[in-house]
């Protein structure tokens, strides 16, 4: 995986860098948020992991990073909590809709009852990726982040 090779490290640095840019990590939680020259990223990806799995995104043709997909436990043995982020030159090309639908279809084979995901409220993009794939809202909060869930059965 790529996050585990030593050697290639300084190229995903760099693209990392090049893709966590402050408009696209806005619409995440605090922890995700980065500030141009001033992140140890050796640490905020080994914060991130301790936290949830990551798995990189990579363009079909040329194999650039285009975004990462990041899963954690839900809130039952059967519930998978997932979200995602792409660069922005990647935005409204219709990844984010197609790695969901793959997201679904794994999830379906492996066991998974159902999917959450949390979206802020203002970001109106992820929002509609996730009704496009079968979410639905399921909860409104008070911190300004919708959730979202798709009951898949047991696979």
């Amino acid at each position: 995986m790529l996050l585990d090779d030593a050697g290639a490290r300084p190229g995903f640095v760099a693209a990392l860098t090049r893709l966590l840019t402050p408009e696209v990590t806005r619409h995440l939680p605090p922890v995700w948020q980065i500030a141009p020259g001033s992140v140890d990223f050796d640490s905020w990806i080994a914060a991130r992991r301790a936290e949830s799995a990551i798995s990189t995104v990579h363009q079909s043709q040329g194999g650039a990073l285009a975004g990462l997909l990041v899963t954690r436990a839900g809130d039952t043995d059967e519930a998978l909590t997932v979200g995602y982020l792409f660069g922005m030159r990647h935005w409204g090309q219709g990844y984010a809709t197609e790695l969901m639908r793959g997201v679904v279809g794994w999830a379906a084979r492996n066991g998974y009852a159902r999917l959450e995901a949390g979206v802020v409220r203002d970001n109106a993009a992820s929002a509609a990726v996730l009704t496009k794939t079968g979410f639905v809202p399921a909860c409104v909060t008070g911190d300004g982040v919708d959730t979202y869930r798709l009951d898949i059965g047991s696979g």
